[in-house]
C-alpha cells in the first residue's frame, strides 16, 4: 500500500491551522502583572535579637503567567530575611528575591523598599554575670 501526501489533504491543512492559531497565540501572549503585599520576617541568630524597629511590609511586583500569579495570591505571603549569620552593630540589609518562594515562570519586576537597615545586638543570658 503506497502513502501518497495528498491523502487526507483536507485533514493535514486544518491541523495545520489550528497549529498556527496557537503558535499565533502564544506567541502574542503577555504576562500579567501583580503588585502584592508580603509580610517581613527576618530571621535571626541565637543570641541576637533587633534593636530597631523593620518595615513591617515589602511591596513585591511580579510578572508571569496568570497560573503563576494565582497560586501567589493563593499563598502566605512572606517575605523571609536571613540573618543569622550576621553580627551584632548597624547592617543595611539588601532584599532580593531570594526571600521569596515564587512558583515556576514568576519574575519580580520590583521591590520596595530595596534595603532598610538593622541594628543588631546580642542578648544577655538570663541569670548570668
Amino acid at each position: 500500500m503506497k502513502i501518497r501526501i495528498t491523502d487526507n489533504l483536507s485533514y493535514k491543512f486544518v491541523a495545520l491551522g489550528v497549529a498556527l492559531v496557537l503558535w499565533m497565540s502564544m506567541l502574542g501572549r503577555k504576562d500579567s502583572t501583580l503588585v502584592k503585599e508580603f509580610e517581613l520576617q527576618v530571621l535571626l541568630g541565637q543570641g541576637i535579637e533587633l534593636e530597631n524597629r523593620i518595615p513591617p511590609i515589602v511591596k513585591v511586583e511580579v510578572a508571569g503567567p496568570r497560573v503563576a500569579l494565582k497560586k501567589i495570591n493563593q499563598m502566605h505571603p512572606v517575605f523571609q530575611v536571613d540573618l543569622t549569620s550576621a553580627k551584632p552593630g548597624r547592617q543595611v540589609v539588601e532584599l532580593s528575591r531570594d526571600g521569596l518562594n515564587l512558583p515556576i515562570g514568576a519574575k519580580v519586576l520590583s521591590l520596595e523598599p530595596k534595603e532598610f537597615t538593622v541594628v543588631l545586638r546580642e542578648v544577655a543570658p538570663e541569670g548570668g554575670r
